[in-house]
């Protein structure tokens, strides 16, 4: 009964890493189980993406911790983004069995791009939709991460409405619910749009702040400004109305 019990939680920690996004690995599911088997209290994981913007690179660190009672968790991971210039940014990302956020969500933010959650509104005791983005031009908080800027649902944001007004073109009518969801994400979304009466193959990346999409060539030049995409993107100019910078527990 013992063993059983033991093959259950290894299983589990297995398909917890599987589903946020580090992936099954045979290194990963050794480390996993030679930590489980150590006599220590606390230990760590450490693994690596490549679902980045060309350039960057992504390591993480998970945090494991025992209970007295045989009990093991992944309470958190570390990310950090560098690119070949050397710069780096680096985020604390909490994990719970409701709200956490995946490893590419994780690089999505640490590059500046938004995430759609969903959180439990106090005032009204119901899961409310939000975007979060990483206030990355400011400081961080005594914790040692970047603030949140978060835009609720009365910020008005509509992913669909945003596609829609952005003349995207879709050769077959799911991919257009896949794209949104995409786009909620946080990714950068292989997309197709009419400008000056040509199709254009490029992407798009979903800019809740301001409402609209940014759309990209193929070669991510920013359409009609010529602005490159960057590696680590950070927009420092920031709307006030609606929108709350805080420490949220996710």
């Amino acid at each position: 009964m013992e063993t059983k019990k033991e093959f259950d939680q290894v299983e589990y920690l297995k398909n917890q890493m599987k589903y946020l996004g580090f992936g099954e690995g045979e290194k990963l599911h050794k480390d996993l189980e030679k930590g489980i088997n150590s006599k220590k209290q606390q230990f760590e994981i450490k693994t690596s993406s490549d679902k980045t913007l060309p350039g960057n690179k992504a390591d993480f660190t998970l945090n494991y911790n025992k209970t007295e009672k045989g009990g093991i968790f992944l309470n958190s991971y570390d990310a950090n983004l560098s690119n070949e210039k050397g710069e780096s940014v680096s985020q604390n990302f909490r994990v719970s069995r409701d709200n956490s956020f995946t490893a590419k969500e994780a690089v999505n933010l640490l590059e500046g791009r938004s995430v759609k959650i969903e959180f439990d509104n106090p005032k009204t005791n119901e899961r409310e939709p939000a975007f979060v983005k990483l206030n990355l031009g400011k400081e961080k908080n005594q914790y040692g991460n970047y603030n949140f800027q978060t835009f609720y649902k009365n910020y008005g944001v509509d992913t669909a409405e945003i596609v829609e007004k952005s003349n995207l073109i879709f050769d077959k009518p799911e991919y257009r619910e896949t794209t949104i969801k995409s786009l909620e994400k946080g990714n950068v979304v292989k997309v197709k749009f009419e400008q000056d009466d040509k199709i254009i193959e490029g992407k798009a990346i979903l800019d809740p702040q301001n409402r609209n999409l940014k759309l990209y060539d193929s070669d991510m030049n920013r359409i009609n400004t010529n602005k490159p995409l960057e590696g680590l993107e950070q927009d420092n100019k920031h709307e006030k109305n609606n929108v709350k910078e805080q420490s949220i527990k996710r």
